[in-house]
């Protein structure tokens, strides 16, 4: 997936409902945010990952995001600036609506989908 915004709109043709929606907060250069549903997204600066936030504060394999239903988990992959949940510095989460994911630079916010 690259960093670029997905629209969300009624006529989308995923194969599997969006559980949760990631987003950016605070690159004024873009808006990005990312579907999630029921898989693992790997999130770090390398090319390779689901999630790319591309800068040197952010570890090439920073961190796995895992969506399970109503269930979203993120670990820290030993990354070197760790990953902050609502401002507290965390090596693994339960995560919930409304939560502030700061990676690296980036600021993150997770909104869970209204069904």
């Amino acid at each position: 997936m690259d960093n670029e915004t997905i629209p969300l709109d009624s006529s989308s043709s995923s194969a599997e409902e969006p559980l949760f929606i990631l987003s950016l907060l605070n690159n004024e250069l873009m808006s990005s945010s990312w579907k999630l549903s029921n898989k693992d997204y790997k999130i770090g600066r390398s090319s390779e990952n689901n999630i790319i936030l591309d800068d040197i504060t952010v570890s090439r394999n920073h961190a796995l995001l895992s969506v399970n239903n109503e269930n979203i988990k993120i670990t820290d992959n030993n990354s070197t600036n760790g990953i902050y949940i609502n401002n507290v510095i965390k090596s693994d989460s339960e995560l919930k609506s409304g939560d502030k994911i700061q990676i690296g630079k980036y600021l993150l916010l997770l909104t869970e989908v209204m069904k």
